[in-house]
């Protein structure tokens, strides 16, 4: 019989598999598809509804984050935000048009971001500190299998009933396989009351880490180069297979092999970095990492042979998921106690933003450019190696040093943003 911390650890990690699922339905394959060939609307709808969704990631993770931290209970937020995300997934196309599918699209990624923050804070609980580089390269690498699965399940049945059909089996295995975790991680400790005060509490938690932002200066560091690294890596991420076509001269059917491939070798590869993150740390793997995207970005920029390209994502595949294992290892080692939930708001923050800025670049880029052809990809991805460079030089500052709570300074904030005097 498998020891109860095992299976903590397998269900979170299995959480992974089950959110990549919906990740690769809905944001990558079937509803883009859906918004431009089944319902007549455009990128530009599209891009619309994703920066909406984006955007109120960004201005309410931080404190959805430090709410979870005053309730001490993370699985039942987690659980709310997976089941209502499965109900608005099933709902996109069964009554109304283009409009009121992009609106139930817009609450579903929200609530699939948001969901997002409580499970990366999970890590913790299922995980010891010398251990939790290893349990993050298992979900990441489970999350590659997720995005694998997704397209060899939902393609069938897409070929036979069109894209919504993908809709409604995606939330019924985005619920699934999250039940696991639902189910058999515990959350230890006192668990706070849901009521008016929890709210204030939370705030006042929030105001009191930015009013006291110079003594956490290492970690709004670390969030600052993970803005500029992942604005980089989500760009490349959403536009690489356009710019093999119109840079490698590959075909769509060539592209797409290239990138499963990436993610094969990606899988294989996010365990072996686990691993590395456990045995030298979070820090030094994500720098490693950065530094091998950042080589490689400047290698896609310059290479002019089919050969090149696939000797670039070749390679690429062993660094793909690098940051991704790492950095989210890296923050459960600087935040500090009790205000877990409240940074990786922070961090879920920069994630979001970053994807709403950096395709925004990317489009400016080409667009101004359109004249040079090939040529304004080549200078659209070199910008982003920069980002790359600058997010490794901001991180290179960082200090992997846990910092003190703001949890003692909350009594003394001052009365004018008292919300409840009875607090004081």
């Amino acid at each position: 019989m498998p020891s109860r911390n095992l299976l903590s650890t397998g269900s979170w990690a299995l959480y992974d598999f089950s959110d990549t699922i919906f990740s690769a339905s809905i944001l990558t394959f079937y509803f883009p598809l859906w918004v431009t060939e089944d319902k007549g609307g455009t990128d530009t709808h599209l891009g619309i509804a994703l920066s909406a969704s984006m955007l109120i990631v960004a201005l309410t993770g931080p404190f959805l984050g430090t709410l979870s931290d005053r309730l001490n209970r993370r699985v039942p937020l987690l659980a709310l935000s997976v089941v209502s995300c499965a109900v608005f997934t099933a709902l996109i196309g069964t009554f109304g048009g283009l409009t009121t599918g992009l609106l139930f699209f817009i609450a579903a990624n929200f609530l699939y971001q948001t969901g997002l923050i409580f499970y990366n804070s999970l890590i913790i609980n299922v995980s010891s500190e010398n251990r939790r580089g290893i349990v993050s390269g298992i979900g990441v690498g489970a999350g590659y299998i997720g995005l694998i699965a997704a397209f060899l399940i939902m393609r069938p049945i897409v070929d036979a009933q069109g894209n919504q059909a993908a809709f409604l089996p995606t939330a019924g295995l985005f619920i699934l396989f999250a039940l696991p975790l639902l189910l058999i991680v515990k959350e230890p400790g006192q668990r706070g009351h849901l009521d008016k005060t929890l709210f204030q509490n939370s705030y006042k938690q929030l105001y009191e880490t930015f009013h006291r932002a110079r003594q956490h200066s290492n970690l709004f560091r670390f969030l600052i180069g993970r803005f500029m690294y992942m604005e980089a890596i989500n760009t490349v991420v959403s536009f690489y297979v356009l710019y093999l076509i119109n840079v490698g001269g590959f075909e769509d059917t060539e592209a797409q092999t290239m990138i499963i491939l990436v993610v094969i070798i990606a899988i294989f590869a996010s365990w072996a970095t686990g691993y590395l993150v456990s045995r030298f740390g979070p820090k030094r793997v994500l720098i490693v990492g950065l530094t091998g995207w950042t080589i490689l970005a400047i290698a896609a920029v310059v290479a002019d042979t089919k050969w090149a390209f696939w000797a670039v994502a070749v390679t690429m595949g062993f660094f793909w998921a690098a940051p991704q294992i790492s950095d989210r290892v890296l923050l459960t080692y600087l935040s500090p106690n009790g205000q877990i939930g409240e940074f990786f708001g922070l961090f879920q923050m920069s994630g979001r933003l970053s994807a709403v800025i950096g395709p925004a670049l990317w489009g400016l880029t080409i667009w101004a450019l359109s004249e040079t052809g090939e040529l304004a990809y080549r200078i659209a991805l070199a910008t982003l190696a920069i980002f790359l460079v600058a997010g490794l030089l901001v991180l290179r500052g960082v200090k992997v040093t846990r910092e003190s709570s703001d949890l003692d300074a909350i009594e003394h904030i001052p009365t004018e943003i008292q919300t409840d005097p009875s607090t004081t």
